[in-house]
């Protein structure tokens, strides 16, 4: 539990255990310059990223490819264990 799982995608979704695991949201990766201006390309988003809340099962979809042309999506099944540090 607590782990964030970063997917190099432009898009997901949480197909079950919403519980167990929570997406944050899709993000397009950015640079802060020196000057503290955020530079960003343009497009669609390149990062999705996923929180694991709690032990349980989830199925979550995890969408590559350019969205608006020819999307692929995968559906991966995640394990979440409690945390024991």
């Amino acid at each position: 539990t607590g782990d964030l799982l970063q997917f190099a995608a432009s898009g997901g979704h949480v197909r079950s255990g919403e519980r167990c695991i929570e997406m944050l949201g899709p993000f397009r990766s950015a640079v802060v310059a020196i000057n503290n201006e955020v530079l960003a390309p343009m497009g669609a988003p390149n990062v999705v990223l996923f929180l694991a809340r709690q032990p349980g099962s989830a199925d979550i979809d995890v969408v590559t490819g350019d969205p608006w042309h020819s999307p692929e999506t995968r559906t991966l099944e995640i394990t979440v264990q409690p945390w024991s540090g």
